[in-house]
């Protein structure tokens, strides 16, 4: 499956400082990707209202039940509010006992230095 389009709702202004999450999301089985697939486009659809979202992108490997997730917000607080805001919030909790140790890294970067390239989206990840 090809990485989903990078999707910006708003211009990034390069001097401006954004958080950036970035996730590896490694799914314990196969059979679970159907689901994760399914429960991912409610949290697209979570994500097309999300205050505070500037830009997201989605990778899935497949052949490695490997996602990965990168999102740019304009601060700390419209991230949190997303997170713990239904259904990210419920599927998270659902999910936890069929991931691998999934990792996360948040950052504070300058509109100039974000990335929209998935072989350094990634790295912060790996």
């Amino acid at each position: 499956m090809p990485a989903l389009p990078w999707v910006r709702r708003h211009e990034i202004d390069a001097d401006h400082d954004y958080v950036v999450m970035a996730s590896r999301l490694p799914l314990k089985a196969h059979r679970f990707i159907p689901g994760f697939l399914v429960d991912t486009l409610r949290i697209r659809r979570q994500l097309a209202r999300a205050e505070g979202l500037v830009a997201y992108a989605l990778n899935a490997q497949l052949a490695r039940k490997t996602f990965w997730t990168y999102s740019v917000w304009t601060d700390q607080e419209s991230l949190d509010a997303f997170a713990g805001t239904d259904p990210h919030r419920r599927i998270v909790q659902r999910l936890r006992s069929r991931m691998d140790e999934s990792r996360f890294d948040f950052q504070l970067r300058r509109g100039a230095e974000i990335p929209s390239d998935w072989s350094v989206m990634r790295d912060p990840v790996r």
